[in-house]
């Protein structure tokens, strides 16, 4: 056996316990970044619009609530989505109230983190792919 080929030999158990015990890559998903967690989406159910104009009013009556960064009315599932920044945010009560205001029936309301599995996601991505 060649010197090269005994000395490859020998670290051969070096090389594989390295590769052991390396953590894995992106074994677990990346902590979300502060900012990212404060943020959260309230989707409103609303009866009565009818169209385009609808929606602009009960945007007007919307985004003027506090916290409100951006308001997307969608008139075929007849929902409201409105997306609050920072940790303040508006209650149920106003986000009805600003509803009736407008013109229209609040439903019902349910509440969720702002685009948390996007920003998994494209951590993930960005890990995996090294972008």
């Amino acid at each position: 056996m060649s010197a090269k080929l005994q000395t490859l030999r020998g670290m051969l158990p070096l090389l594989l316990g390295v590769i052991l015990l390396a953590p894995p890559l992106a074994a677990t998903p990346p902590a979300l970044a502060a900012d990212d967690a404060a943020h959260s989406q309230a989707v409103v159910t609303v009866s009565g619009m009818a169209c385009p104009f609808c929606a602009y009013g009960l945007k007007k009556h919307l985004i003027a609530l506090p916290g409100v960064k951006d308001v997307h009315v969608d008139l075929g599932k007849s929902q409201v989505t409105i997306e609050f920044t920072g940790g303040s945010h508006a209650s149920d009560a106003q986000i009805q109230q600003a509803v009736r205001d407008a013109g229209f029936t609040p439903g019902e309301i349910t509440w969720q983190a702002a685009g948390a599995l996007l920003v998994i996601t494209e951590k993930r991505r960005n890990l995996a792919f090294g972008s």
